[in-house]
């Protein structure tokens, strides 16, 4: 099996070990952090990550920001991506306040994936809220490179 290089994006030094712990106990040897968006977007052009774990809240570049930024760059638009958040309830309320503000109805009690849609430019391969259940993100790890 060839080794897949994993990057995790999360200003959380707790998240960034958790996940690197899961994916290190699952036979992922190739699994590097970064700490915030501009970081995580200099550490994809210098490794070409097979995956990137994107965290959505981050200081000087949101996930958002990041993932808007890798599909306009030829080099990373097809990266795969795992949408991490742990602020729902935030990005619905957004959502909800952008859409009134162009006149349009949304409906808040949408899940996570569907109100991030609203800031991004193309859909994530997925979207995981925290907290993170290891079985499930692995599932998702493996689905995402195609190895399950």
């Amino acid at each position: 099996m060839r080794e897949h290089k994993i990057l995790i994006v999360d200003d959380e030094d707790e998240n960034i070990s958790y996940l690197s712990t899961i994916l290190e106990d699952n036979g992922f040897s190739q699994v590097w952090a970064a700490y915030d968006g501009v970081e995580g977007l200099q550490k994809m052009r210098e490794l070409a990550p097979d995956l990137v774990v994107l965290d959505v809240r981050m200081p000087k570049k949101s996930g958002v920001a990041v993932f808007n930024e890798m599909k306009a760059e030829a080099a990373l638009k097809d990266t795969p991506v795992v949408i991490l958040t742990g602020e729902a309830e935030f990005l619905k309320n957004l959502a909800y306040l952008r859409a009134q503000d162009q006149g349009r109805e949304l409906d808040v009690d949408q899940v996570t994936d569907q109100v991030l849609e609203e800031f991004l430019v193309d859909r994530p391969q997925a979207f995981v809220e925290k907290p993170i259940e290891p079985e499930a993100f692995m599932a998702l790890v493996r689905r995402v490179l195609g190895l399950s």
